[in-house]
């Protein structure tokens, strides 16, 4: 142990002490932003208003939103979970990696996508699936690919939506409703990684979108403790309308929110199992999305998954989705009823990432699998002299970053 404790004792104290004064001021600000939710719960003009002059004087680098998707639910909606249909199928994918890493004998990279096709209602077993995909140079060329984790990152993404599809299409004379499920933001965007194309990416995903919707399918992305600001921008935006000094250069930024995310406005709402009003994103890149395909536009509602406390998770769904009550409601009712199997998480995404996450001990062992397959054809390994430092010092200890 290198970690002197004793030394930031009294720094531990110092932030006790500010979190707790913080916390104050945070409930006093959601009191604030919850009374503006109820003063303009079917005001859909002033929303209007509010949304069309925010896009006007607001910075376009960091303005996002939300807009009500429908005038039938009010602003500050708590809509209870439905009983779950007879029998459906879910189908979820996650997806883990092995980054490349430079200082090690071999380069390469590892994603392996997990999944589970879970059966609801019926006597069928659930089905775990993987699918590992080891990738190595084969030539000078490929090299950049293994410059960073980030570009992996965003490939591990697309193959996520890829294999969902791909299910979805297998899966499509199952019981029906068919819901494919995501443990990601359907409004995807790639980022943190120079040389990817990110216009290449979206298109990518948006060609994964299009195959799960013509199968038949809903689609939804389950992002748990989310820390978006789209419906407190909304409300800061309708505050605006009435202040003259309201710096609407600020919107989009958590400053202009006071460090209020709408799962901190929400979490005090909803009861257990109810969901919010659905919204769209209001953002140039749910524009794009609309423009490959307006039944791609990303809408989503926050829900209370039933479990433990106020957890609030935000439920990502297409165009073809929100626009259909029936399918809004097939799919509050599954991940309602997928929380409750194992308390405030869907049990399909969570078999999902058990199967495809990659340990500690999977790591280690793929490589003296590949030592051993090199040897026998002649190829030895030529790891750094910083890596075999660093095994020295911990031991024999080995560490696998972003496994």
């Amino acid at each position: 142990m290198t970690l002197e404790y004793e030394k930031i004792q009294s720094d531990l104290e110092r932030m006790a002490r500010i979190t707790a004064a913080r916390r104050g001021e945070q409930a006093e600000h959601i009191t604030a932003a919850a009374a503006t939710l109820r003063r303009y719960r079917t005001n859909w003009s002033a929303v209007e208003q509010a949304l069309d002059t925010a896009r006007h004087r607001s910075d376009p680098k960091f303005f996002r939103a939300a807009r009500p998707f429908a005038a039938a639910e009010p602003l500050d909606a708590a809509i209870p979970a439905p009983p779950p249909p007879d029998q459906a199928t879910i189908i979820a994918t996650d997806g883990s990696q092995i980054p490349p890493d430079r200082h090690a004998p071999f380069l390469y990279y590892l994603i392996n996508i997990g999944g589970l096709v879970y059966h609801h209602g019926g006597i069928r077993s659930p089905e775990p699936f993987t699918l590992p995909e080891l990738v190595y140079p084969e030539s000078d060329a490929d090299l950049d690919r293994f410059s960073g984790g980030g570009a992996v990152n965003i490939e591990r993404d697309l193959k996520e939506i890829d294999t969902l599809a791909r299910q979805a299409v297998a899966y499509r004379q199952e019981a029906q409703p068919l819901l494919a499920l995501l443990d990601q933001r359907l409004l995807y965007w790639p980022i943190g990684s120079e040389g990817v194309a990110v216009n290449t990416a979206v298109s990518d995903w948006n060609g994964s979108m299009e195959s799960i919707h013509a199968a038949g399918a809903l689609l939804c992305g389950y992002i748990d403790r989310p820390e978006t600001i789209a419906v407190m921008t909304l409300l800061r935006a309708l505050e605006g309308l009435a202040d003259d000094d309201f710096d609407w250069k600020l919107l989009g930024k958590r400053q202009a929110t006071q460090g209020i995310t709408d799962r901190l406005l929400f979490g005090p709402l909803l009861g257990p199992g109810e969901r919010s009003a659905v919204f769209t994103f209001v953002s140039d890149p749910n524009d794009t999305f609309a423009g490959y395909n307006t039944a791609h536009e990303v809408s989503f509602f926050y829900l209370n998954p039933g479990g433990f406390g106020e957890q609030i998770a935000r439920i990502d769904i297409p165009h073809w989705v929100a626009e259909n009550a029936a399918a809004v409601t097939a799919v509050h009712a599954l991940v309602v009823d997928q929380c409750r199997l194992i308390g405030d998480y869907p049990y399909a995404l969570a078999r999902a990432d058990e199967m495809a996450v990659v340990g500690r001990r999977d790591a280690a062992e793929l490589n003296t699998m590949l030592e051993i397959i090199m040897q026998r054809h002649g190829v030895e390994s030529d790891q750094t002299a910083k890596q075999n430092s660093k095994e020295l010092a911990r031991g024999g200890k080995t560490r696998h970053e972003g496994v």
